[in-house]
């Protein structure tokens, strides 16, 4: 049976703590966790079908309570309970809209928004039930933040946006992306783990980030970063294992620059 994990249990995580229960068996999800949008979608419909079952299951066994403070009490809560269900469901059919169109059809409430960040946990808490992938599921939910971002992304200039890299990036890399961020005046810096990236956040308080991380750390991060500061999260890929020589998608990098910036940079960055 495959081991579950608890993905939200390490408050100041360091390099490879999200990597604590891995025994050394690199897998194809370890190598590289590529899913698309669709997994972490799919999974979230069924996680507001069953909050909808539960509130009404909640309901059912209480209304014979309700009834006896007020005999209209039972009708009006089943009202309430079918107004929210009925607006968490269309907030999930606008983020499909969202994405499939390339335009923000947010659902905002005065100035609230209802955030996918907040509603993850509960979505791979029942992929954990399942047994599924949490790495191919955190690897799908970026995505789909990243899809939902680059819908409404107002742009920044250079010093607004820092660029967050693991250590275990391969050299090539991590001195061909230093070498154009500091070319541009963009912040940029090599973190350990979360609790050194929160800090830079705090001290440089930029607009935008762009963070190069495996799933886990990348989902943990996002968690981490207030909503005002917009993150497009890259998943690195690991050809040896968590930790050691990552690569990622130069392209993936180069399309982040432009949707905060608003210009390409193809031929800033050679494909050696």
């Amino acid at each position: 049976m495959k081991e579950k994990i608890n993905l939200f249990q390490i408050k100041d995580r360091k390099l490879g703590d999200e990597w604590k229960e891995w025994h050394g068996n690199l897998t194809d999800e370890e190598k590289n966790a590529n899913t698309g949008k669709r997994s972490f979608l799919a999974l979230l419909f069924l996680t507001i079908i069953i909050m909808g079952g539960m509130a009404f299951l909640v309901w059912y066994m209480i209304s014979p309570r309700l009834a006896q403070f007020y005999p209209h009490l039972p009708v009006i809560v089943a009202v309430l309970i079918i107004l929210i269900w009925s607006g968490i469901t269309l907030w999930f059919f606008l983020i499909v809209l969202s994405i499939m169109t390339n335009k923000d059809f947010s659902l905002h409430l005065g100035k609230m928004e209802i955030s996918l960040t907040r509603i993850v946990p509960l979505v791979l808490k029942l992929g954990n039930e399942m047994g599924l992938s949490m790495d191919r599921l955190s690897n799908s939910f970026v995505k789909v933040r990243n899809a939902l971002l680059q819908t409404s992304v107002h742009h920044v200039t250079a010093d607004q946006l820092l660029i967050l890299l693991p250590r275990c990036l391969q050299p090539f890399l991590l001195k061909k992306i230093t070498s154009f961020a500091k070319s541009e005046g963009i912040h940029i810096a090599t973190v350990p783990g979360g609790e050194k990236a929160r800090q830079l956040v705090t001290e440089l308080r930029p607009q935008a980030v762009i963070g190069v991380a495996c799933e886990r750390d990348l989902l943990s991060g996002i968690q981490d970063v207030s909503e005002k500061i917009r993150v497009i999260g890259i998943p690195n890929i690991r050809p040896e294992g968590p930790c050691k020589n990552t690569i990622i998608d130069l392209n993936e990098f180069e399309n982040a620059v432009q949707t905060f910036l608003g210009k390409s940079i193809s031929l800033l960055i050679s494909k050696e």
